[in-house]
C-alpha cells in the first residue's frame, strides 16, 4: 500500500511538471507569437487573443480559464464512461495547466521574459515557435506514461483508438485532423477579428509548424521508451553464448540453425534484442565466450514485450482490471 501511494505521488508530480512545461510553452513562447497549438488549448488561445489581447487585467477571459471550461465536460465524460482513475489524473493535469496559465498571466512572465531575452527588440517568432513546439512535444508522452491525458484532441484520439480497427494509426489521424481543424478555424476567426489576412496566414503557418515540431519531439521520446538494438551472432558455441547473454543481459534469445556460405559448415545464429546502453557489455560477453564469433547489430524501431518500457495507456485493459 505504501509503495502504491509513492507511485501515485510520483505520477501526480510528473503530471504537474508536464502541465508546467506546457503552460510555459503556451504563455511565454506560442501566444506572444500569435500562434496556437491545436486541441483545446488552441481554441483557448484564439479566444484569449480575441477577447483580451493577452492583457493580464482580463485574466478572467484568458486561455487558462477557457482551457478549464472546455475540458471540464471531457473529464466528466471520462469519469463516467471510460475510467475514473484516468479521468482524475486528466482533470489534475487540466486544473494544473489552467492554474499555472492564469498565474503566469497575472505575473506578466511573458513580458518579463521578452524584455530579458530580446531587450526590448521584436521577438524572433521562428525561434519562439520552435522552442514552444518542442516543449509542447515533451508534455504528451510524460502524461500518457502516467495514465493520464492532456485533454482535448488527445482524448478524441484515445476514444477513436479504442473503437478503430486500425488502432493507434487511426487515433493519430483523428488527433491530427482535430488539430488542423482548430488551427484553420482559429486563423479564420483571427482574420475576421483583425481584418488582416496576413495575421491569419501567419497564425496558420506558425501553428502548423508548431504541431509538426511537437510531433517530431513526441516521436523521438516514444522511440526512447523502447529504444533497442538486435544482435545477430553466429557462433560455434551456441549454448555457452546463450547462457552468458541471458544471465548477464537479462534478455531472452532465439537460436537458428544456419550454414556458412564460405565454410559450408553448420553453425548457430543467436538473435537477441537488447537496450542500446547494453551494447558495450554485449560486445564484452561475445569476445569472452567466442572470440571467433561473427556478430552484427541492427537498429530496432520499436519493441513490444517483457523487458522493455512500453507504457502507452490502454484504457480498456486498465478498466477491465477493476
Amino acid at each position: 500500500m505504501n509503495h502504491q501511494r509513492k507511485s501515485d505521488l510520483l505520477d501526480f508530480i510528473v503530471i504537474f511538471v508536464a502541465a508546467l512545461v506546457s503552460a510555459i510553452s503556451l504563455e511565454v513562447f506560442l501566444f506572444p507569437s500569435g500562434c496556437i497549438a491545436g486541441s483545446s488549448t488552441g481554441i483557448s488561445g484564439v479566444l484569449d487573443m480575441i477577447l483580451t489581447g493577452l492583457d493580464s487585467s482580463k485574466w478572467y477571459l484568458s486561455a487558462g480559464v477557457w482551457t478549464f471550461v472546455i475540458n471540464l465536460p471531457i473529464c466528466v465524460y471520462l469519469f463516467f464512461a471510460v475510467d475514473k482513475s484516468f479521468a482524475k489524473r486528466t482533470f489534475f493535469y487540466i486544473a494544473s495547466l489552467a492554474t499555472i496559465l492564469i498565474v503566469l498571466r497575472l505575473l506578466g512572465v511573458a513580458n518579463i521574459f521578452n524584455k530579458f531575452i530580446n531587450q526590448g527588440q521584436a521577438l524572433d517568432k521562428v525561434v519562439y515557435v520552435l522552442v514552444g513546439g518542442a516543449l509542447r512535444g515533451i508534455c504528451l508522452p510524460l502524461v500518457l506514461t502516467r495514465n493520464a491525458s492532456t485533454g482535448g484532441s488527445d482524448v478524441v484520439g484515445l476514444i477513436v483508438g479504442r473503437n478503430a480497427t486500425k488502432g493507434s494509426s487511426g487515433a493519430m489521424r483523428a488527433i491530427l485532423m482535430v488539430d488542423v481543424a482548430v488551427i484553420t478555424l482559429g486563423a479564420v476567426a483571427m482574420w475576421c477579428h483583425t481584418g488582416h489576412g496576413s495575421d491569419a496566414f501567419n497564425m496558420l503557418v506558425y501553428s502548423v509548424t508548431t504541431v509538426f515540431v511537437s510531433e517530431i519531439v513526441q516521436e523521438r521520446i516514444y522511440r526512447g521508451f523502447s529504444s533497442a538494438i538486435e544482435l545477430e551472432i553466429t557462433t560455434d558455441k551456441p549454448q555457452d553464448m546463450v547462457d552468458a547473454l541471458q544471465s548477464k543481459l537479462k534478455h531472452g534469445t532465439t537460436s537458428i540453425k544456419v550454414t556458412g556460405g564460405f565454410s559450408g559448415q553448420e553453425k548457430t545464429m543467436i538473435l537477441c534484442v537488447i537496450a542500446k546502453n547494453q551494447l558495450t557489455l554485449a560486445r564484452r560477453i561475445i569476445n569472452q565466450v567466442d572470440p571467433n564469433a561473427f556478430a552484427y547489430v541492427e537498429n530496432v524501431r520499436e519493441v513490444i514485450g517483457k523487458g522493455f518500457a512500453n507504457r502507452e495507456y490502454d484504457i480498456d485493459k486498465h478498466h477491465n482490471k477493476k
